[in-house]
């Protein structure tokens, strides 16, 4: 961690203290990210008897901003959000005539590229790109708030499980593992042995699907065994008899052994190596073989043991607007909490499913030279799905898996647009749609970022925007 961060978390410890006793709203994002610092500031207040109140905000911009009452609280803190709208926040603090009342402060818990802005006094920005430390790789927003619980008490290391949850659920893990202040958080996790970390396959799935199902929706390369099962299952013979295993395909990738694992990632790699161009081959086992993040306390083979479909357990339940459910279960109140997770996991994949089948069916995919895109009808996806639906549109072929993809939805005011590629095309071609979409978004009056392989954005119309994705790519 940096010098600056170091101070900004020094002063945002000592205004929670200051402010104990006065009153508190803590707003946090909606993401697996999200939630976990909520979480994590959830449990801080518990242990050091604070009272606050508590708001899940789905975006801030001027309209979240009119129905926060920033007069009502001593203190407000943005977890997860806030840096890239903190020239909103000053705004608004001078609008209320609180720039610079000592008796009226903001915390903002981020880790996303701040705004160029001028911020008062009394507005704490705690953010890891202060020290020019990459936000997006380095550290996740919970785990900037688990830095803030750490600051107000080192022995609350028993929180470092959600903020490694907030990382893997933001995939700061692209390359495979994890750097920066993400492994100092990770360590911590592991020495009181609530995470386990290893070698693995970088197949989706491990603990829930069968083996052929997590090689079916590899869309990172696109081989001849991508939606075929046959192939997949006639894969995994030839693996069998040429090193004299027994693999069996419809068991799921956690029963293997770690020799199994690279022996099938081996000839799988083989495999791509077919499919990519000569340049791009060296960055294969980036895609293939990593690390797996898993819960040492939860069962095996179920979707709560893997970080990575945990993380897929919150979004099934967020992004249909049910935040309660996923928080209680992470303060580990299953029962009924449970099921309705469950519940609504399954829902989340017929709708993905069906979603799917309507972009195939119905859908155009325009080619432009650097990406491609199509566009859906206002009632046809629910908004907060088309992100994973784009993404998952690389298993259609007449998608071009070696560009990136752009998916434009109608809304009621605007369109909103998500962003995909594959990882593989990040690290070869090196693109980030984060600037991309933040670029395009905001020459068209609209508000956008994100990642380099994952992003999104809220425009008001679309007619210039194409072109000027053109223009950045």
């Amino acid at each position: 961690m940096g010098d600056v961060m170091e101070l900004q978390l020094r002063q945002a410890t000592k205004t929670l203290m200051e402010k104990r006793e006065e009153n508190i709203l803590v707003c946090t994002h909606v993401d697996t990210d999200g939630i976990t610092s909520r979480v994590i500031l959830e449990e801080l207040f518990n242990r050091l008897e604070i009272e606050g109140d508590f708001k899940f905000l789905k975006q801030l911009n001027m309209e979240t901003l009119e129905d926060i009452p920033f007069k009502d609280y001593n203190l407000i803190i943005f977890a997860d959000l806030g840096s890239g709208q903190i020239s909103l926040i000053g705004k608004k603090m001078e609008e209320y005539n609180l720039w610079g009342v000592r008796d009226h402060s903001v915390i903002v818990l981020d880790h996303h590229i701040p705004a160029q802005s001028k911020i008062p006094d009394n507005l704490i920005h705690v953010n890891p790109w202060s020290d020019n430390l990459d936000g997006g790789r380095e550290i996740c927003g919970a785990g900037v708030a688990y830095k803030f619980a750490k600051s107000c008490n080192p022995s609350y290391t028993d929180l470092a499980r959600y903020a490694v949850l907030g990382a893997v659920g933001d995939i700061q893990n692209l390359g495979g593992s994890f750097i920066g202040m993400n492994r100092e958080i990770l360590e911590d996790a592991k020495v009181r042995g609530d995470v386990l970390e290893f070698p693995d396959l970088q197949f989706y799935g491990k603990h829930t699907r069968p083996m052929f199902v997590s090689m079916r929706y590899f869309t990172d390369v696109r081989t001849d065994l991508m939606n075929n099962d046959s192939r997949i299952v006639n894969f995994i013979k030839r693996i069998n008899e040429k090193y004299n295993l027994e693999i069996d395909p419809r068991e799921p990738i956690c029963s293997l052994s770690h020799g199994e694992k690279r022996v099938i990632g081996s000839e799988f790699l083989s495999r791509c190596n077919k499919y990519v161009p000569l340049s791009w081959v060296k960055y294969l086992p980036k895609v293939i073989f990593g690390m797996s993040y898993e819960f040492r306390g939860e069962t095996v083979m179920t979707p709560l043991r893997n970080l990575e479909e945990f993380s897929t357990c919150i979004n099934a339940c967020s992004r249909y607007g049910d935040y309660k459910t996923p928080l209680e279960v992470l303060k580990g109140n299953r029962g009924k909490y449970y099921n309705r997770m469950l519940y609504m996991l399954n829902k989340h994949k017929r709708n993905l499913f069906k979603a799917l089948k309507y972009i195939r069916e119905e859908v155009e995919i325009i080619q432009r030279d650097k990406f491609q895109y199509f566009e859906i009808e206002r009632d046809k996806i629910e908004e907060g799905i088309v992100g994973i639906v784009a993404g998952m549109s690389y298993s259609i072929e007449d998608v071009d898996w070696r560009k990136p993809i752009f998916a434009i939805k109608e809304r009621d005011k605007g369109y909103k647009v998500s962003a995909r590629c594959p990882k593989l095309l990040t690290f070869a071609q090196d693109i980030n749609l984060g600037d991309v979409i933040s670029y395009a978004s905001r020459k068209v009056g609209g508000i956008g970022g994100g990642h380099k392989f994952a992003c999104g954005a809220y425009i008001p119309y679309k007619e210039d925007f194409i072109d000027h994705i053109e223009n950045r790519l």
